[in-house]
């Protein structure tokens, strides 16, 4: 499913705003990796998409290791690591079956990537995985979008566009189960081919997960939490009406 959701999509995804969440996250990782002290060598990215950070963290140095399940948007990333002629290895992994054994000092997973995981045993799996993939005392951060943030956040707008250019229509149609806390986005976009439109339509569904859920399977796995954040900005604690938090867990 996870794959299927990005097979089309990554045609909409690069030519979007998308990419300027992973910049953020580039700009401002410095500053927490001081916070913390660490020093990385070697980078994991869960959920890599299209490579905009993991391009940027091998730009300023870092050795850096993307993993996706999208084929597609692995060839977006992979273009894009060529284009800035910076050396990122990108691979076609499911992010609930790493495979990596204490390679590397920093693991991240950015844009609520982890929501795709619609059951918390896969969220345990991967936060497994990503655990077993650190080496001792090494860092993993990331971002999910709150139960507010989904049934909030994506429902606001029940529908509307989400980018329009001359070659590009993208329509959003967004709802929210409180049954099972799953929020469903459907997504319509339309790409211009010559005299003629390509139209696309993927459902994209995230699971919204209680802090106290994510804790829990964190806890269990092994890591040790440093700190949770509901603006990652002023590294403030989370609101009720928080839509997205952040967590730096150490191995």
């Amino acid at each position: 499913m996870l794959m299927k959701v990005y097979e089309h999509f990554a045609y909409l995804y690069v030519r979007g705003r998308y990419s300027r969440f992973s910049e953020k996250m580039a700009e401002i990782l410095p500053m927490i990796l001081e916070k913390f002290d660490a020093r990385p060598h070697r980078i994991l990215d869960v959920a890599c998409g299209e490579g905009t950070f993991a391009v940027e963290m091998a730009k300023r140095g870092f050795q850096t290791v993307g993993v996706d399940i999208s084929s597609e948007m692995l060839k977006f990333a992979k273009e894009k690591a060529k284009k800035e002629n910076v050396d990122v290895k990108f691979i076609c992994q499911d992010m609930r079956s790493l495979d990596f054994d204490e390679e590397f000092d920093l693991v991240t997973c950015w844009f609520d990537s982890l929501n795709y995981l619609l059951t918390i045993e896969d969220l345990e799996k991967t936060f497994a995985g990503i655990y077993r993939a650190l080496k001792e005392k090494g860092l993993f951060i990331f971002d999910m979008n709150t139960r507010y943030g989904l049934a909030v956040g994506w429902s606001r707008y029940s529908c509307h566009i989400e980018q329009e250019t001359e070659d590009i229509l993208e329509i959003h149609q967004a709802s929210y189960d409180f049954e099972t806390d799953i929020a469903t986005l459907r997504i319509i976009g339309f790409i211009r081919n010559g005299e003629t439109w390509i139209r696309l339509d993927e459902e994209h569904k995230e699971k919204g997960y209680t802090l106290r859920e994510i804790r829990e399977r964190l806890r269990h796995v092994g890591f040790k939490e440093l700190a949770c954040w509901g603006n990652i900005k002023d590294m403030s604690e989370p609101q009720p009406d928080s839509r997205r938090v952040f967590f730096v867990v150490q191995k």
